[in-house]
């Protein structure tokens, strides 16, 4: 039987409302991200000489790591309330837990990270906010490097280290294919019109911390 009439045949289970907030999270995580990957920010001009280019080359680096900043920690918050969620949905679920463990254990150094990611005073004194600092720790730039060069392009791409544990690719490919997993088993995106009322009131039990 083809996939295609494997889904035109087969009725998929209304989801908990655990479950759409698992499939809520993930998707999130996803599309942070995503728009992470685009992050990318090149000096246009000639080797800069003047104190006003340095300036501009500067601010746009800061600009660009900024960016990169605030997309991670979407994407680290998203991903770790998944995480509780997915444990939750393991346990229930015999057909998700293999899955779901699979989710646990990768994010298991996101979480030992997120403590320290989150502690700004700590971040602060070590890197003075410094964007040579941060991007040597997500692996965009070489350990020995001493600064960012004002020529080379700041780009992420699927080896950013995601809290300087996780690479980009890897964490995206596992939330891509657990939520996969989840549309396949259950009906997530409804088209206007469906009446899913009685999911979406249904008391989603939070997950145990």
């Amino acid at each position: 039987m083809s996939d295609a009439s494997y889904s035109s045949t087969t009725k998929l289970r209304r989801a908990p409302a655990s479950v759409y907030l698992l499939a809520e999270n993930l998707d999130a995580a996803l599309a942070a991200g995503e728009d992470l990957a685009d992050v990318y920010y090149a000096w246009s001009g000639s080797p800069p000489r003047e104190a006003e280019q340095i300036a501009g080359i500067r601010s746009g680096q800061r600009k660009a790591t900024e960016k990169m900043r605030t997309l991670e920690f979407a994407l680290l918050s998203r991903t770790l309330k998944a995480r509780d969620w997915a444990s939750d949905l393991g346990a229930r679920e015999h057909s998700f837990s293999h899955v779901a463990r699979l989710y646990v254990a990768v994010t298991a150094d996101l979480a030992e990270a997120a403590a320290d990611y989150g502690n700004a005073s700590a971040n602060d004194f070590e890197t003075g906010k410094d964007p040579t600092a941060y991007l040597r720790s997500r692996g965009l730039i070489a350990e020995d490097a001493a600064a960012l060069d004002d020529m080379t392009p700041i780009a992420v791409d699927d080896t950013f280290r995601v809290a300087g544990r996780v690479t980009l690719g890897a964490l995206l490919n596992l939330v891509s294919t657990f939520l996969d997993a989840l549309e396949i088993e259950f009906d997530l995106f409804v088209e206007d019109g469906g009446n899913h009322e009685a999911d979406l009131k249904e008391p989603a039990i939070a997950p145990p911390a």
